[in-house]
């Protein structure tokens, strides 16, 4: 049996924005390695500050988060960055830089990293193949449709073999058959070994995929079941 730590641990955690507004309050959880999560909750029930807090963007008010053995609140802005590094993130509205090639999206997160560019070009190259878009290296994002966007954001996210990958409401805008293809593919690279934190209005979706359901409610935890 593994003694290993868990991925991402949450003691009592608690999130209070300058304007006192409550965010979180009171969460306590561990995602070991490896699993695909849901977020779900309704709006304002604290899903994206807590998958803000999981890349470093705010730091937790009180309580305990500890990634990759990492505490949160502590944490020196060097070593954020270094989760950052290990973390793909994947938005609703992709973030895409539309004066860059889906090659130069794609390759950014290698960039950061220093990669050199013998070695960063076969590297976008089989990511790109890997959503299916092979084709489309030197086209511009406006080029594209919402789907192959979603594609891109997810080749990008996935580029440096990140630890975990967040995805904020990454269906959210597409269709239904889309939803599901852009689904395949994180639940693809979760079999691989990747965790997948995926927050989602989306409920259909789970029953197609199935994953651990974590439920939040004004910004308390109110479900927890795999």
């Amino acid at each position: 049996m593994s003694h290993e730590l868990p991925l991402i641990q949450m003691q009592q955690l608690m999130l209070r924005y300058p304007t006192g507004k409550v965010a979180l309050s009171g969460v306590t959880l561990d995602i070991p390695q490896g699993q695909f999560v849901y977020l779900i909750g309704e709006s304002g029930a604290g899903k994206s500050s807590l998958m803000k807090m999981l890349y470093g963007g705010v730091r937790p008010s009180s309580g305990q988060l500890s990634i990759q053995q990492i505490d949160m609140r502590q944490a020196s802005e060097a070593k954020i960055r270094n989760i950052r590094q290990r973390t793909g993130i994947i938005f609703q509205d992709h973030k895409l830089l539309f004066s860059r090639t889906v090659f130069e999206n794609v390759a950014l997160p290698l960039r950061v990293q220093g990669w050199k560019t013998d070695r960063l070009i076969p590297r976008v190259r089989k990511v790109l193949e890997y959503v299916g878009l092979a084709d489309r290296l030197w086209s511009y994002p406006e080029a594209l449709s919402g789907g192959e966007q979603q594609r891109v954001a997810i080749a990008r996210a996935m580029t440096a073999n990140p630890t975990v990958i967040l995805a904020d409401e990454p269906t959210g805008n597409l269709d239904v058959d889309t939803a599901s293809r852009v689904l395949d593919y994180l639940m693809d690279l979760n079999r691989q070994g990747t965790t997948v934190i995926m927050a989602t209005h989306d409920l259909h979706l789970l029953e197609s995929h199935p994953g651990r359901v974590i439920q939040l409610h004004a910004g308390s935890l109110a479900r927890d079941s795999l």
